[in-house]
Order: structure tokens, then C-alpha cells, then sequence
């Protein structure tokens, strides 16, 4: 009985640290989401200048958002601002400052002219490139230390109970 209690304990810990790793890879799948979804709202300003309410719609139209970590219905509420903020801080996989970026991102649409808000979104699209950069460039070290850790950790704990 004590070595299946101590196969459970090393388990546990070894598939802590291969959730992390995976929670890791999650994070970058969604900023580079939410970059894809930037880079489309540009090319749609730039060709139709729209408004916010028809950018939503235009994105919903074109099945831009029903893969996105957001549902859908909190882009085409009429408080999109607050739905989607409430929406983008529930998430777990992304990380304080990736979610005010994203948040921030929202608040600025529709606040200025066509060439201001291309701008602003270029900022933004660059903003999300550098940050994607940085966490690929970190993924095999962080992702393979996380898995590490976990089974060492499993290891450790076992031969203490045992």
C-alpha cells in the first residue's frame, strides 16, 4: 500500500511539471492568437473603416473569433469593453501583463482617426511580436525545466515517504 501512496506522489508531481510545460505552450498559442487577431482588425480599418460595432461584426462574419480564447458574444455585446475585459482576466493561461496589453489593445479602438489607429495597432502588433519572440526563444529551456523539476520534485518527495 505505502509504494502505490508513493507511485501516486511521484505521479502527481511528474505530471505538475508536464502540465506547466503545456500551460506554457498554451500561452503562446494565445498571444499568437490575439496577434492574428490584431493584424486582421488592421487590414479591416485600413479597407473599410469601420466602426467598432461593424469591426466586431465583420470579424464574427469571417469566423475570426470562434476559435479565440474570448467568446464571441463578448465582442458583439453593446458593453464589449467591460465583457471582454471581465472575459480576457478569467483566463489562467495568460499572465497579468499579457491580459492589461490585451485589455488595453480594446480600450484604444475606436478612440482615434483612421491613420492614428493604424499606428496605435502597429504599436500594439509589435508589442505582441517581441513578447511571442521572447517566449519561443524561452519555451525548449523553460518547457524541458518544468518537466524536470516535476519529476525531480516526484522523486525527492518519494524518497522522503519511503
Amino acid at each position: 500500500m505505502k509504494i502505490i501512496g508513493i507511485m501516486l506522489v511521484f505521479l502527481s508531481s511528474a505530471f505538475a511539471g508536464f502540465y506547466m510545460s503545456k500551460r506554457f505552450k498554451k500561452r503562446i498559442q494565445i498571444l499568437e492568437e490575439i496577434n492574428e487577431l490584431i493584424i486582421s482588425i488592421k487590414i479591416i480599418i485600413e479597407a473599410e473603416s469601420p466602426t467598432v460595432d461593424e469591426l466586431f461584426y465583420s470579424l464574427s462574419n469571417q469566423k475570426k473569433l470562434d476559435n479565440f480564447f474570448i467568446p464571441k458574444t463578448a465582442f458583439l455585446c453593446p458593453d464589449y469593453k467591460r465583457r471582454i475585459a471581465s472575459e480576457c482576466k478569467s483566463s489562467s493561461f495568460l499572465k497579468e501583463d499579457d491580459k492589461q496589453l490585451f485589455i488595453g489593445f480594446i480600450n484604444e479602438l475606436g478612440t482615434a482617426y483612421m491613420e492614428g489607429q493604424i499606428s496605435i495597432i502597429n504599436g500594439y502588433i509589435k508589442q505582441f511580436e517581441n513578447k511571442i519572440a521572447k517566449l519561443v526563444s524561452e519555451q525548449n529551456s523553460k518547457c524541458r525545466m518544468y518537466k524536470s523539476f516535476g519529476v525531480l520534485a516526484g522523486a525527492f518527495i518519494s524518497i522522503i515517504l519511503s
